[in-house]
């Protein structure tokens, strides 16, 4: 059934029918979101779920919006949908996590298009060699030699002989972590690297996150610098005590770093597990809205946990303009 959803995309993108229809039909509001942007494409695991995208397929993917799409900052959508302003056709872009490749690659080819972005980032990891524990555990298992490996808490022996093997472990280890709370995920990789023979290395290429100076000189380009908390964790599974700090000290840190911070907060992973009405109700009172990452339009009703649409590696032009073309 996908690869007959594929094909009819390619059509259809192929002889222009979904350009056409972007030009006459003004869609509802959308939020893209991204991670990062890549000059070092995909090998072995890293990678392997695309959240990095080429920066070809970037560059093609900013000259068809600008083409099909109102491309607007995040602050003038929030504001507009506050006000119930006719957002038609409409579109603001977001990054989370604030990697390196988001001011080093993504800013410069915005800037060469002339586009805003919004840029979430998690405070904990800018400025120091700190891995977020989903790519270490993708690290770790891309550069060991080890056919397999058992590990607490998820069942069975996972093999590692090949790289199928490889990605299902990954995503069963994955699964399991983001279960647990989240001070519990760094050390368990930790573990996991001393179980599969390896040494502790800093993060490098699109593993590496922004510096300070690195975020100021995005924000001093125009860009919009958000709070996504400070160490990444899932706020549902964390005391409510922990995700008030988490949210307002990334808020603060922003603020004392770049001496602004957007009014819209970020949940790490923004599914709706992820996120319960009382962390709704700390963005309530101290944000205007916050973005969450169930799929869809951004709507009024949402405002707390407004919808984006998100984009990785494998996201084709012909996609892209059937994710524009389809949600309403």
């Amino acid at each position: 059934m996908k690869l007959i959803k594929r094909s009819l995309q390619k059509m259809f993108y192929a002889g222009g029918i979904m350009q056409t229809m972007l030009k006459v039909r003004a869609g509802s509001p959308m939020i893209l979101m991204y991670h990062g942007v890549s000059t070092g494409g995909s090998a072995g695991l890293r990678n392997c779920e695309g959240k990095h995208v080429p920066r070809d397929l970037f560059t093609e993917h900013l000259r068809f919006l600008k083409k099909y799409k109102n491309v607007i900052s995040l602050n003038d959508m929030v504001e507009g949908i506050q006000h119930g302003d006719d957002l038609r056709n409409v579109l603001a872009l977001t990054f989370d996590d604030g990697y390196e490749n988001n001011c080093t690659v993504a800013a410069e080819i915005l800037s060469d298009f002339n586009m805003p972005a919004a840029f979430f980032i998690s405070t904990g990891y800018i400025g120091v060699n700190r891995w977020m524990w989903t790519d270490r555990v993708e690290h770790a298992l891309d550069r060991t030699d080890r056919d397999a490996v058992t590990v607490p808490g998820v069942p069975g022996v996972l093999s590692l002989a090949t790289f199928p093997q490889k990605k299902l472990s990954l995503r069963r280890i994955k699964a399991y972590l983001k279960q647990q709370p989240g001070e519990n995920c760094e050390s368990y990789v930790r573990e996991l690297e001393n179980e599969l023979g390896l040494r502790e290395t800093d993060p490098s290429g699109d593993y590496r996150f922004m510096s300070w100076q690195q975020v100021r000189d995005i924000a001093t380009a125009g860009f919009e610098i958000g709070a996504h908390t400070v160490n990444h964790p899932i706020l549902s599974r964390i005391k409510r005590e922990d995700a008030l700090n988490e949210i307002l000290a990334s808020h603060e840190r922003i603020c004392a770093e770049i001496d602004r911070c957007s009014e819209v907060f970020c949940y790490p992973n923004g599914k709706l597990t992820d996120y319960t009405e009382e962390i709704k109700d700390i963005c309530r009172l101290h944000f205007r809205a916050a973005l969450s990452t169930n799929r869809g339009p951004a709507r009024r009703a949402d405002l707390y946990e407004l919808n984006r649409i998100g984009i990785d590696s494998s996201t084709t032009l012909s996609q892209l303009a059937w994710v524009l073309f389809r949600e309403k």
